[in-house]
Parts: structure tokens; sequence; C-alpha cells
């Protein structure tokens, strides 16, 4: 019995020195994660089910929206610009890469065009903020033929930057997240082709 109370001791002792180690080890990243948004966690642990899923890292970081049945190009386009204009934010350039690379080679491209939008009090107020988010502006969204020859929608999933450090400056947030309920609505129209 007295060789039982031993080991156990002697576990016992193991387990709180690993503890300690691994808790000074760990414990910067633990402050480092516990000051983030409340919204941190869910949006790396979305990420990452899409990562594992998709083995890709842009999959992981994308919304995508497929063209519902009957909708062209045509119609979604107009319907994007539709909403663009009704929500009230700038449609800044439109980049036809499919007809630009037919161009350039002579051959026959499946359908890519990039539409972009961009609210500009909101981008400067994200670039007062931190200078790296210019990298996010414009906000786009891509219309591409799949490889079966179905259309989607994709944009880069804003939560990640809405969420995914500390918590944004409210009026910054508030700006955040409207900007992704416009292009949530955007690529929401776009996909049904409603105007």
């Amino acid at each position: 019995m007295k060789f039982l109370w031993n080991l156990l001791a002697i576990i016992g002792i193991i387990a709180l020195i690993g503890g300690g180690f691994a808790y000074s080890k760990f414990k910067g990243e633990i402050d480092a994660f516990n000051a983030l948004d409340a919204g941190a966690g869910k949006v790396y642990s979305d990420m990452w089910t899409k990562l594992k899923e998709t083995g890709n890292s842009a999959d992981a970081t994308v919304w995508k929206k497929a063209l519902e049945e009957g909708v062209t190009p045509d119609d979604a386009e107009e319907a994007m610009d539709s909403a663009a204009v009704e929500l009230g934010i700038m449609a800044v350039g439109k980049l036809p890469l499919s007809v630009q690379v037919e161009k350039m080679t002579d051959k026959k491209q499946r359908f890519l065009k990039i539409f972009q939008y961009c609210n500009p009090i909101t981008a400067m107020t994200m670039v007062d903020h931190s200078d790296a988010f210019s990298a996010y502006l414009p906000c786009r969204i891509s219309m591409i033929e799949d490889k079966q020859g179905k259309f989607w929608l994709y944009a880069l999933d804003m939560d990640m930057m809405i969420s995914g450090g500390k918590t944004l400056p409210d009026n910054l947030l508030k700006e955040a997240k409207d900007v992704k309920k416009v292009m949530l609505e955007i690529m929401a129209r776009g996909a049904s082709g409603e105007f």
C-alpha cells in the first residue's frame, strides 16, 4: 500500500511540474489569445474547419455563393450593380480577366470577372486604424465559371478582418460590419439575379 501512495505522490509531483512548465511555456500565447476580440475563436475555428476539409488556405478564407438555376452572368452582374447603387457603395472597377486572357492567347477561357466596390470613408477609417488594411481594399467579388460550367461568386471572408484581431474601435467596427452586410447582400442579389 505504501508503494502505491509513493507512486501516486510521484505522479502528482510530475503532473504539477508538467502543468507548471506548460503554463509558463504557453502563458504568453494564452494571454495574447485572450486579448483578441470575443469572436476571434469562432473565426479561427471556422477557418481551421474549412482548411481541414479542403487543404486550401484560400478556400478557408472566402465566402462563396452559387448562381441560382437560370441566372446568367449578365443577370448576376446587373443585379449586383443595382444592389451596389441601392446600398450606397461605389462600384469602382470591373476586371474581365477571362476576356483579357482570351485576347492575349487566342484561346477560349472559362469565365472570370472581378468586381470591385468601395466606401471611401470606411476605407480611410480602416487605413487610419492600420495601414495593413489597405491590402483589403477595395472589396472584391469574383464571378467564376467552375470546371463543370457552374457559376459562383467569391469574396474575402471579412470576419477575419472584423473579429480576428483585437476588438476594433466602436466607430470602425460599426462601419466594417455595415460593409460586410452590404457585400453579403450584393452577393445574394447577384446569385438570385434579383434587382
